[in-house]
């Protein structure tokens, strides 16, 4: 009997997480862990800062879809082709931010999120003509590319720690960047899906603090040249 109502009720393991206020439990905590151990990871050295990130890219790339809507829209669990979309703009962009110069990304990175637009036009061009949730699917690409992109921010706050040793900028801008995912994770929340996968609750979660990964190192990277 027991066991019977530990798989049927409300709380079962299989809807732990999936809907109502154990949903947003599971939006706040992976918020803050993926905070936090970006915010470590920066500390502690950029090698450690990118592993983190691409991990950060990871489950952007794998719940993106499922967080937004999307596929529930277009019928079906998994997009591969967005996955694979975010995946590889969220690494090349962490490769960019780790090795080419300061000067430079201005240029670089909004040339792969260009180009991971671009792409996203032509997946909805290969679905053929009258494919479902076309518009939904672009809009949706185009955000997941800008997160995925943005992630690699964290990155940058790395490299400036590593170079300057100026600690209490990034955890300075990491205060200022938990405000604002307090503010812009509480509109996602109200904005996406009231139930879904776990992966979607989670990715709505880490989603703020990639987006916000880019502006916390445009504020350091201005505030360390201020200070030096």
């Amino acid at each position: 009997m027991a066991h019977s109502e530990m798989t049927t009720g409300t709380y079962s393991l299989r809807t732990v997480g999936t809907e109502g206020k154990q949903r947003y439990w599971l939006v706040a905590v992976s918020s803050v862990v993926a905070l936090i151990v970006s915010l470590a990871a920066g500390v502690i050295s950029p090698g450690i800062s990118v592993i983190a990130t691409a991990l950060m890219v990871a489950i952007i790339a794998w719940g993106w879809p499922a967080a937004s809507g999307l596929t529930v829209l277009r019928g079906t669990k998994w997009i591969p082709a967005h996955s694979a979309l975010f995946a590889a703009c969220g690494w090349i962009s962490c490769a960019v931010v780790y090795f080419a110069p300061v000067g430079r990304l201005l240029a670089l990175l909004p040339a792969v999120v260009a180009v991971g637009v671009v792409v996203a036009f032509l997946i909805e061009l290969l679905r053929g003509e009258g494919a479902a949730a076309r518009l939904e699917s672009i809009i949706t690409a185009a955000v997941g590319v800008l997160a995925s992109v943005s992630a690699a921010g964290w990155v940058g706050m790395s490299l400036i720690h590593s170079t300057s040793q100026a600690s209490v900028i990034v955890w300075g801008s990491g205060v200022v960047i938990a405000v604002c995912i307090a503010i812009v994770g509480v509109r996602m929340i109200a904005a996406g899906p009231r139930g879904g996968p776990r992966r979607g609750a989670m990715t709505l979660g880490v989603t703020p603090v990639a987006f916000l990964g880019i502006l916390g190192y445009a504020g350091a990277l201005v505030i360390d040249r201020v200070i030096v």
